[in-house]
């Protein structure tokens, strides 16, 4: 909440399920007492100071965690000192968020601010698919009481309307209205339509985020700034939530994008994952009965070819990778790599 709102109606407001958390100016916590919040686990209130509204405003919370905020135009020239979050705060800073995405298509360099691990980009779901409707399960009030998903959302309406004029409000859009008061939603619309590979972007940079600690910044991904494999297209066609392979000092990475659980791979696994995640949209199975197998776009055909085995055993060996990896039916339990 921003400092000024009134937590006194968000709580009457019947938006809070149990065990919403609450993070709101101690004085206004107070006043509404943690006894009037839903019953439920976790914390039910977060005393915080400041804001995050303006580039360079600070937010303490509890009275000792402190979170600075920045405008996304910011972002090269950072010192990171501790927990930071970035936000696009206007069409400038969503036009620089798409620059540093298609240079990391392109060219395979990618924002090393991004990449920090204190350093978190606010609104990422909505950046790369504006169409997806957000819910209500984050929300901010500013402090004349409108409630917005988003700290640079669209208005919904006052607080005082209730859950369920603000969920009509919200199904009244197009979409997802978190950034619909600092960009355009046409704006937004078009920069993800343009670019289908945002969602594997959005969890390539999770994941270089993710590694940072261990293996710094110098991670290649898969189908940003070509493959691993020659012939595959060289741009994602795979889903965002498809396996990630990264190559990382020397070591091949398979990511689990579901829980960005890491196995490690050999070179020849990695080529024959990244074959079938790159060509298996677009594999037909009677492609394998084409006469001219160096043109084929079926994944076991070209697995085959250039790592000498035949369709077959391309396939057994992919099926038996995948369930290794916990891709193939319910998530792998054990600890262990591949």
């Amino acid at each position: 909440m921003q400092s000024g709102g009134d937590v006194r109606a968000v709580v009457e407001s019947g938006l809070l399920a149990p065990g919403a958390c609450v993070f709101a100016a101690d004085a206004h916590v107070v006043a509404a007492g943690p006894a009037e919040l839903p019953e439920g686990g976790g914390p039910r209130a977060v005393e915080v100071e400041g804001g995050v509204e303006y580039s360079g405003d600070e937010l303490v919370m509890s009275g000792n965690l402190y979170v600075q905020v920045f405008d996304y135009g910011s972002l090269p020239y950072l010192s990171v000192a501790g927990p930071t979050v970035v936000r696009v705060t206007g069409p400038e800073d969503h036009e620089a968020f798409l620059d540093d995405a298609d240079r990391a298509l392109r060219d395979g360099v990618w924002s090393e601010g991004l990449a920090h691990p204190s350093v978190q980009l606010a609104d990422l779901t909505t950046l790369v698919s504006p169409t997806k409707d957000t819910g209500l399960g984050r929300l901010y009030v500013t402090a004349d009481g409108q409630v917005r998903t988003g700290v640079g959302g669209q208005d919904l309406g006052p607080v005082t309307a209730g859950a369920e004029a603000l969920r009509a409000a919200l199904d009244a859009g197009a979409g997802d209205p978190s950034l619909g008061s600092v960009v355009p939603d046409d704006v937004l619309r078009a920069g993800a339509a343009e670019r289908p590979w945002l969602g594997r972007y959005a969890k390539a940079l999770e994941v270089r985020r993710r590694l940072a600690p261990k293996y710094g910044t110098d991670v290649r991904v898969s189908g940003f700034g070509g493959r691993f494999t020659e012939g595959l297209p060289a741009h994602p066609v795979e889903s965002a939530d498809e396996v990630l392979l990264v190559e990382v000092l020397g070591d091949f990475l398979a990511v689990r994008t579901h829980d960005y659980r890491l196995f490690r791979l050999g070179k020849g696994s990695a080529r024959l994952l990244e074959i079938f995640s790159a060509l298996g949209a677009t594999s037909s199975p009677d492609a394998t009965s084409s006469p001219d197998a160096a043109n084929s776009t079926d994944a076991a055909a070209v697995a085959a070819r250039l790592l000498d085995m035949t369709d077959d055993e391309a396939r057994d060996a992919h099926a038996a990778l995948t369930a290794r990896l916990g891709l193939a039916g319910a998530p792998a339990t054990t600890t262990g790599g591949a």
